[in-house]
């Protein structure tokens, strides 16, 4: 009953500055803060997670100046490497509660467990609790953790008040990118983005326009590189030629992070990860997940976008163009507008106009360099 009556307040914080926040950065701030009055810890930590590979791409910490490259290379490895640890964010979000210790997370003596070795004692750190968080869509937006020195392990009472609050924190997290509005774009060089991630996921080398987009994802001191590493250690261990992801950037445009193996050779290869501006096609597609489209309605905002009618979108769906309209009606309504006109409005005004002064390239779309 106890922790019952704890939750409310922080979920009230929490959607307060759901509310309040102009973005996803200022929201994970207020956030860590929020859970910090409530649950104490030493260092937290909270990302953005492309909800179709969990990969996290922006991060927000407290109580740590920097996060040294090790640690970076180490969590990748952990994450997504060939043994990811217990409570690595792919199991953690099949999780029901979403929450869990590192303690509940490995059988046996944790100073004994890699991640306690690698991660929690360079930081001078002895126990950690880590949460995913999930919106109403049931999509996983987020990630993080709170971690406490020696002598202060958190409670039983302590993961059921967080895992009382991830809800709140994932359906935040969704809100934030639909209220973030790019701003004026930043000037990048020109050139291609490519970083080259080693064998054990050092980062060889990297592009200027590289580095550009990775520092407009991320302002947080020394996770500049989490987004190609991240992607260049899930790529070695899924077996698949090349991974994919998405990240948003600080002043609100959408980047797509592509990895390849560079060498050929399974999992001791290098890695080249490129990134460049998110076409027409990963649009629909983040717009649908962001305001909670279903699939038929994916599927009807794309024919829209592509230019079709009610009826031709009708006979390409094999449903009536009623069906069709009561589908529109309920994406307005999701996206905040009420008519088809405003809904391509709302796509030109985010992704569109703020690309405008950049050359348009052989296949339509904005070209690279300044463009994100």
């Amino acid at each position: 009953m106890a922790v019952v009556r704890k939750v409310e307040p922080l979920r009230s914080s929490v959607c307060d500055a759901a509310l309040g926040s102009a973005d996803s950065i200022e929201f994970r701030h207020a956030v860590l803060d929020a859970i910090r009055t409530r649950i104490p810890y030493d260092i937290g930590l909270m990302a953005m997670l492309d909800p179709a590979t969990l990969q996290p791409t922006s991060q927000t910490t407290i109580g740590v100046d920097s996060v040294p490259r090790h640690a970076v290379e180490t969590a990748a490895r952990l994450e997504y490497g060939p043994a990811p640890y217990g409570n690595a964010i792919g199991k953690l979000a099949r999780n029901p509660v979403g929450v869990e210790t590192i303690r509940d997370a490995i059988d046996g003596d944790i100073r004994c467990a890699e991640p306690y070795v690698e991660i929690l004692e360079p930081f001078g750190m002895d126990d950690e609790m880590r949460f995913v968080v999930h919106g109403r869509d049931k999509l996983c937006w987020g990630c993080g953790t709170v971690m406490r020195g020696p002598g202060r392990r958190f409670s039983r009472d302590e993961v059921r008040l967080l895992a009382g609050t991830v809800r709140a924190i994932g359906e935040g997290l969704r809100l934030s990118l639909i209220r973030q509005a790019p701003r004026v774009l930043a000037e990048v060089p020109g050139g291609p983005s490519v970083v080259i991630v080693g064998p054990d996921d050092e980062v060889e080398s990297a592009t200027a326009p590289a580095v550009a987009y990775l520092d407009r994802i991320s302002d947080e001191c020394g996770t500049r590189m989490v987004p190609a590493v991240f992607a260049a250690e899930r790529l070695r261990n899924s077996g698949a030629a090349a991974a994919v992801t998405r990240a948003r950037t600080i002043d609100g445009e959408w980047v797509v992070i592509r990895a390849g193996k560079l060498d050929g050779r399974g999992t001791a290869g290098r890695v080249v990860v490129t990134l460049e501006p998110a076409g027409p096609a990963e649009i629909v597609s983040l717009l649908a997940a962001i305001h909670g489209l279903t699939p038929r309605e994916a599927e009807v905002l794309g024919h829209i976008l592509a230019g079709k009618t009610r009826v031709e979108v009708a006979h390409r769906l094999f449903v009536s163009p009623y069906t069709v309209q009561d589908h529109l009606k309920s994406i307005y309504a999701k996206v905040g507008v009420n008519s088809r006109q405003e809904l391509v409005a709302q796509l030109f005004f985010t992704h569109y106009l703020p690309r405008f002064d950049s050359p348009v390239a052989p296949d339509g779309w904005f070209a690279g360099a300044g463009s994100v």
